[in-house]
């Protein structure tokens, strides 16, 4: 098949590699040095003993993309309008498109509410530029990162939740047998639901809590879950996460204290929302954390732990970010 993956960072870099490797002609669009690269000498990846060169085509523009038959997009949620604003519509109405996001998606509507979230879409441009897209949404449960320019590393194995939200099972059906092949390794596993909100939810309801609290205060995973006092604060954002997504018809599979476990065994990572701080990056406060505050309100269910977060983590971008909100 032909591929594209618009934003070839850790997680699409390593989604693109796979692709490549199971023999589907690649496009990647990156910037800057990552860009320059890739051009250069390829895409590496390493997985595991793995440290293979990729041949993929590259681009910094997302309207040289031409006809492809499966669009991955795998940029922070914050940077998903400009991103994508140079597609063609034309391309979008005929391809599957696969947005692997964090958080709260553009698409999703809490039951009950037609319209776009403002924390999300606020003009709903987003629903306007996808309205004829078949969309088949990802969830990624897997470690990956950019250790130099042109380099992506999977740094743990895991698993990419495949669901539909437009375009039914076949859409589904595609994107599952695209990464069948040499691509294919137990460092990935490919798994469909039939409910890919509750994986949104279930996801979010460790983000909510966990990033913010990393990003001010700078601790690890392993640090945070060493300090009570910001457990606390964690057990409250996720309890009121919990609560909100109930409101949304989802069952948890987990309490707040039995996931906090498995929190803790993840050991001394450190979160992206704090890598996008040190890195002096916008954070994706809107979609991990303003959007559980705004289905909040719209459930009548308080989310004070979070707003107060939501808040801190506003104020703190501003300082490490001038000039953008989040």
């Amino acid at each position: 098949m032909k591929v594209a993956v618009l934003g070839a960072g850790a997680i699409g870099g390593a989604i693109a590699a796979r692709m490549a490797l199971a023999g589907h002609a690649t496009t990647v669009v990156a910037r800057g040095a990552h860009l320059a690269a890739i051009e250069a000498n390829g895409l590496r990846f390493r997985e595991g003993g793995r440290d293979l060169r990729v041949d993929v085509t590259a681009t910094g523009d997302a309207g040289a993309i031409g006809d492809v038959d499966v669009l991955f997009i795998c940029v922070k949620a914050h940077d998903l309008e400009a991103a994508t604003r140079a597609l063609d519509p034309a391309l979008l109405g005929n391809t599957i498109t696969v947005p692997v996001l964090n958080g709260i998606p553009w698409w999703y509507r809490p039951p009950g509410q037609a319209q776009p979230l403002d924390a999300t879409d606020p003009c709903a441009v987003l629903a306007a530029r996808f309205a004829d897209a078949a969309i088949v949404a990802a969830v990624a449960h897997f470690a990956a990162d950019v250790p130099q320019p042109g380099v992506v590393r999977q740094t743990a194995a895991g698993r990419l939740v495949l669901g539909a939200v437009s375009g039914g099972g076949e859409a589904v059906a595609t994107v599952r047998d695209a990464f069948d092949g040499l691509g294919l390794e137990p460092g990935l596993d490919i798994v469909v639901t039939t409910d890919i909100s509750r994986e949104i939810w279930i996801k979010l309801a460790g983000n909510v809590a966990f990033n913010p609290v990393s990003a001010l205060t700078g601790a690890s995973m392993a640090e945070i879950c060493a300090n009570a006092d910001l457990l606390s604060i964690v057990r409250g954002a996720m309890s009121e996460c919990m609560e909100t997504g109930a409101r949304c018809g989802i069952s948890f599979p987990l309490s707040a204290n039995e996931r906090i476990e498995m929190a803790r065994a993840i050991g001394g990572s450190k979160l992206s929302m704090l890598q996008d701080i040190e890195r002096g990056r916008p954070v994706e406060a809107d979609a991990l954390i303003g959007a559980v505050a705004e289905i909040g309100r719209l459930k009548s269910v308080p989310t004070p732990t979070i707003d107060m977060l939501q808040a801190l983590v506003s104020e703190r971008a501003l300082h490490t970010y001038p000039g953008r909100e989040t």
